[in-house]
């Protein structure tokens, strides 16, 4: 059966681009599911060995009729790899898949280790495809937060997993792109999640960089303003931070964290904070209508 879905939005576009990098009949499996209950926009596609796929859409999961077997998720694997797992082993060892397009699936699996750390992922039996969202004025409010200092206010953003971080730093970089005049910033892409699918922006892309390396190398090297950056996880992205600010540079970066007061409490943040390196902390939810809201918490005395 040939099916068509008209995409419209920049959402539409990533789910047809995941789906293409699927099995061919699996696709046509998923097509059919989303016509028959005219669905065009999907956050998640979420794949388990022996199970049936299911759809996040907004907060809610959705169970379609689309079984995999053992066999056909070593094809969905295989397939999102390009043909070649083995290229990818290295990030799957991390627990994702890199697709492109700014998009990545997380996968777990039979993990493999030595003393000190895991060597590979094998049996993959669960893969988890977020797909990127676009949404205009996503970026707008830090962006505004941003030019009340004429850009010299770092800001941290923070929220649980999934509430849209990376949605508001891709509309930030296309902000700063079109301001004028020029801002110079750097973008910090490890994961290759904010960029790749922006087009037209003026930005210094440091892609698949380790994020501590990509902020040192931007900030030695291209005189950024600003530089972007998602997650900071460990204390190598931190020291890197660090070294940032004291150079002179905005940050813009974010992190888990479910309140303010989980945020003071995470151990590689703290020495950030007392150094002064992020003026503002900024809480980000989506409410019931699935907008935006933030909690602005000043971090330094001069930002009030």
């Amino acid at each position: 059966m040939l099916l068509e879905i008209k995409y419209k939005s920049s959402i539409d576009e990533s789910l047809c681009y995941v789906l293409d990098k699927l099995p061919h009949f699996l696709k046509e499996d998923i097509l059919i599911f989303l016509t028959k209950h005219k669905m065009s926009v999907v956050n998640e596609i979420r794949i388990r060995a022996c199970d049936y796929i299911s759809l996040l859409i907004k907060e809610a999961e959705i169970i379609t009729d689309v079984y995999i077997d053992k066999s056909t998720m070593e094809e969905i694997v295989l397939s999102l790899c390009g043909g070649s797992v083995y290229a990818h082993s290295d990030t799957i060892k991390k627990g994702y898949i890199s697709v492109g397009y700014g998009i990545r699936a997380g996968v777990c699996g039979l993990a493999i280790q030595n003393s000190k750390e895991i060597t590979g992922v094998y049996n993959i039996t669960s893969i988890n495809i977020r797909l990127p969202q676009k949404i205009d004025f996503a970026g707008k409010f830090v962006y505004n937060l941003l030019k009340e200092s004429s850009f010299n206010s770092s800001v941290l953003l923070y929220s649980a997993p999934g509430v849209g971080k990376t949605t508001i730093l891709r509309d930030l970089v296309c902000r700063l792109s079109v301001h004028k005049p020029s801002i110079r910033h750097a973008v910090i892409d490890t994961r290759e999640e904010i960029t790749p699918f922006l087009n037209n922006i003026t930005s210094d892309v440091f892609l698949s960089y380790p994020k501590g390396l990509g902020i040192e190398i931007a900030t030695r090297n291209m005189t950024p303003k600003i530089i972007i950056c998602d997650e900071i996880t460990n204390v190598d992205d931190a020291e890197a931070i660090l070294y940032s600010a004291c150079c002179g540079v905005t940050l813009v970066a974010t992190t888990h964290a479910k309140s303010y007061e989980e945020l003071k409490s995470k151990e590689i943040l703290k020495k950030l904070f007392n150094c002064g390196c992020f003026d503002y902390a900024v809480g980000v939810i989506r409410n019931s209508l699935n907008k935006y809201e933030y909690k602005v918490n000043c971090l330094n005395e001069n930002s009030r």
